[in-house]
């Protein structure tokens, strides 16, 4: 019999994967899995409920939250050595994690998915001490992220997020960077960036159409500070379809390790992982390569 840990987030999204609990349990027991529920309290809670995992074996941990509920599981996972596969259940508010390995929106059905454990190993990022499975941001972005209200995240998704970054654009600044990789070193002011480590972030897909999950390297995107207020909302535009890895106006890299670091004293904000405030800078930003089994939805 094989021993499931489920840990879910009651106030994810719409709060709605509470009424489907009675059902995931009855689909899991008919199959014959001992299964082990763990309801999160709090922000910061997930790794509590992981705490078992480190002496008991199981055979698969699942999570049911939004991308920061991903992120919690995956650094208790990292930090404790925790090597199980990881399924997730969607019900966050964006969930950009699980449109990546093509999870779909219906609960019910990801129930299936996760049956099936069709397995993919995965890359894993850490920005300073904590890891990420998405996306590190800084710049306008992470601004968006940190100052929009979680109220109107849960109930607009992302035109949420639209909204507060229209109003972010009338205090936008530069970010004076020295970017190193393992190659090489660049100075650039940027309004913002992105460390993806997948196709896309923020509910946009499709951000570096050739990007993937476990081919051991980050896609760096940044829009530097030589266009007018103007020209970078049409930059956006062509960024969130895709097409912008050729513009001038964008700094794009490939590499498995970043060093961003402010060059001149000023206000620079905590940098943004996978959704969630992350540390300060300076970034230092290391992959490891394939550190993670996920169930996906690919044939």
């Amino acid at each position: 019999m094989q021993k499931i840990k489920l840990i879910y987030n009651p106030v994810s999204g719409g709060r709605d994967f509470p009424v489907y609990l009675d059902s995931f349990l009855k689909k899991f027991q008919s199959e014959g899995f001992d299964i082990r529920v763990y309801r999160s309290n709090c922000k910061g809670d997930i790794a509590n409920g992981m705490l078992d995992m480190k002496q008991e074996k199981y055979d698969l941990l699942i999570i049911a939250g939004g991308d920061g509920s991903v992120n919690e599981t995956v650094n208790g996972m990292m930090r404790n050595n925790i090597d199980v596969p990881l399924g997730i259940i969607p019900t966050g508010t964006v969930n950009d994690f699980a449109s990546c390995i093509n999870m779909p929106a219906d609960i019910e059905q990801c129930f299936q998915i996760i049956l099936e454990q069709n397995l993919r190993t995965v890359d894993i990022g850490r920005v300073n001490e904590r890891f990420f499975i998405n996306v590190c941001a800084g710049g306008l972005l992470s601004q968006i992220a940190h100052t929009t209200n979680t109220g109107l995240k849960n109930k607009f998704g992302r035109i949420a997020y639209y909204m507060n970054g229209i109003r972010g654009f009338s205090n936008l600044k530069p970010l004076p960077l020295k970017i190193t990789t393992s190659s090489d070193e660049i100075k650039e002011k940027l309004y913002l960036f992105l460390i993806l480590n997948s196709k896309g972030a923020g509910g946009f897909n499709n951000l570096v159409a050739n990007a993937s999950i476990n081919d051991g390297l980050f896609d760096f995107i940044g829009i530097k500070a030589s266009i007018s207020l103007y020209d970078i909302m049409l930059l956006l535009l062509k960024l969130f379809q895709g097409e912008h890895l050729e513009n001038r106006n964008v700094l794009y890299l490939q590499d498995n390790y970043f060093k961003v670091e402010p060059v001149s004293v000023g206000n620079y904000s905590p940098c943004d992982v996978d959704g969630e405030k992350g540390p300060h800078f300076p970034l230092d930003i290391s992959l490891f390569p394939g550190a993670l089994k996920v169930i996906t939805n690919f044939n």
